[in-house]
């Protein structure tokens, strides 16, 4: 028997993990914390806003989709985003979470400014236009102490596993000769693989170095 099992719900696709007890998966653009967010959570002011440089008509590619959140945030302020993500689980449940906000009048608009490309960041980044700013927040280790590690990243992270080639990724995405790169890293973690950033904006937990070319 398969320890995950994609499913669908009344509220639409969902990831359920059968030996844990722990809520599935699901992704949704609507739901009322992610809706304060981009209502009231700061918007431009939004570290990861100032990181990428957001202005409308910037072309961003994410090349760790995730749970969309930082690519839906970034189209709400007008950027063109493009998801790449490599899990085809979870490009499922992207694309069941984007085509449910596309039928939201009140998301549709940012949801339009949204494309999605199941497949390795790596191999897609060298067959892709360049964008203006490629973004990469790789899967690192979730201290215990973390309020998130009870919830949806702790899952996230269970089943996708930590990244073991973001400094792979990151030589690709400056290779490209993309305007800017931005990379989500620990506070604490050191500069990966020597690359040092033109400059970096800190946070409680987090921070993004910026790599300007």
């Amino acid at each position: 028997m398969s320890r995950y099992l994609l499913q669908n719900s009344d509220i639409g696709l969902r990831l359920v993990d059968r030996f844990s007890r722990q809520h599935p998966l699901h992704i949704s653009f609507s739901d009322a914390g992610f809706s304060y967010r981009l209502k009231r959570g700061g918007g431009k002011k939004e570290m990861i806003a100032k990181a990428v440089g957001v202005k409308p008509s910037l072309r961003v590619i994410d090349c760790t989709a995730g749970l969309g959140r930082d690519s839906f945030l970034l189209a709400s302020l007008g950027c063109e985003v493009t998801m790449f993500e490599r899990s085809k689980v979870m490009a499922f449940l992207l694309e069941d979470a984007i085509n449910r906000a596309m039928a939201n009048e009140r998301l549709a608009d940012t949801a339009s400014r949204i494309s999605l490309v199941h497949g390795d960041a790596i191999a897609l980044l060298g067959r892709s236009r360049t964008p203006h700013v490629i973004l990469i927040d790789p899967m690192f280790p979730i201290k215990k102490k973390s309020a998130q590690a009870k919830g949806e990243m702790q899952f996230l992270q269970r089943f996708i596993g930590k990244d073991e080639d973001a400094s792979g990724l990151l030589r690709c995405a400056i290779a490209t000769g993309s305007q800017r790169i931005v990379l989500k890293r620990p506070l604490s973690a050191i500069e990966l693989d020597g690359f040092t950033p033109s400059f970096s904006l800190k946070g409680k937990s987090n921070r993004f170095d910026v790599f300007l070319q």
